[in-house]
């Protein structure tokens, strides 16, 4: 219990740095106001900072999600798109939702380079609004007060059998159906029951 209060702990203070410094380097208009006139319409949704995931645990998502050929892969706050790309090496069709601008330019050239642009795709989009019903399997590396706004979608639009990863963090009272660590983190999944349709 020690490790896992510790690793949420250093979980939190990374995200709360990361947070506090972008609000803190953000440029000022003159009248000491934050300048957002220039963000997109995107922007304002932003909900969770970009952490990336180290590619030991991005391949162990993947493991534990038993991507497969014919499966549907939605990663959720995709970021650079590293779990979109080892989702499609494993021949799954994975798409990526991700609302920052740059994040998506930038993973859609990282999945050209990888080779992977039949199998996967980014889409600019907010995460809460996202339709789970043709995924497989969703992956997410969020925050767990965001993974609570997402339950309800999952377990009223994703099929039974379908399979939920996250990194980190949990779903409240809803039990992980198996968990695994590696590189000192705990990866989490759920398998969506029959009678949550």
């Amino acid at each position: 219990m020690r490790q896992r209060n510790f690793e949420g702990f250093c979980v939190f203070l990374v995200l709360f740095v990361s947070v506090g410094l972008t609000e803190l380097y953000e440029p000022t208009l003159g009248s000491g106001g934050l300048a957002r006139a220039q963000d997109s319409p995107f922007q304002s949704k932003k909900i969770v900072p970009f952490v990336p995931s180290p590619q030991e645990v991005v391949d162990k998502m993947v493991e534990l999600g038993g991507v497969k050929p014919g499966d549907v892969v939605y990663d959720l706050g995709s970021g650079d798109g590293r779990i979109v790309i080892a989702a499609a090496k494993k021949g799954a069709k994975a798409v990526g939702f991700e609302i920052d601008g740059d994040l998506v330019k930038q993973s859609r050239e990282n999945i050209r380079a990888a080779g992977v642009q039949d199998s996967a795709e980014i889409r600019q989009q907010d995460i809460l609004t996202v339709d789970l019903s043709q995924a497989s399997v969703v992956t997410m590396y969020l925050l767990p007060d965001v993974n609570l706004k997402l339950r309800p979608n999952l377990l009223s639009q994703l099929k039974p059998g379908s399979r939920v990863v996250s990194h980190s963090f949990e779903m409240g009272d809803w039990k992980p159906d198996k968990a695994e660590r590696v590189e000192g983190r705990t990866i989490y999944l759920w398998i969506i029951p029959a009678k949550a349709r």
